[in-house]
């Protein structure tokens, strides 16, 4: 099984995404036997938008982190959602002031704490159970 994830790096609006990947995505797929990352991994020479295209495609599982306004993050899931029906799961830090673009409002997203993201993992492991279990249309 693999999964795509799709975030910022390094700390933006006060959230370090690199600690919220360390302390709770990466465990969080451990945990459950799942490999992936993010298009940093692909090592090979190339072109970055291909390998985001194809991950986007192939993988199982695409975990997107909207916590912040970065239209690459916007970008990537609806891509997905055009070309995969189901198993896209949404994180959001919790307290953040800027509102998500019109066509999210409705998409349920985990909220977890930017100041202790592994406090999460139990919630966010068995969201993405469920959602790899569900057959139900999510985009």
């Amino acid at each position: 099984m693999r999964a795509f994830v799709v975030r910022p790096f390094g700390v933006k609006d006060g959230i370090d995404f690199d600690r919220v990947d360390a302390e709770l995505i990466q465990p969080a797929l451990q945990k459950l036997g799942i490999d992936g990352g993010t298009t940093g991994l692909v090592i090979e020479a190339g072109n970055i938008r291909e390998d985001m295209f194809r991950l986007l495609l192939v993988s199982d599982l695409v975990i997107a982190d909207i916590s912040i306004d970065n239209a690459n993050v916007y970008y990537e899931p609806a891509i997905r959602q055009a070309l995969r029906e189901k198993r896209t799961f949404l994180l959001r830090a919790k307290g953040m002031t800027n509102d998500v673009p019109f066509d999210l409002k409705t998409d349920r997203y985990l909220p977890y704490d930017p100041a202790a993201p592994g406090a999460t993992l139990g919630a966010f492991t068995a969201g993405i159970e469920a959602t790899l279990a569900e057959e139900r249309q999510d985009s």
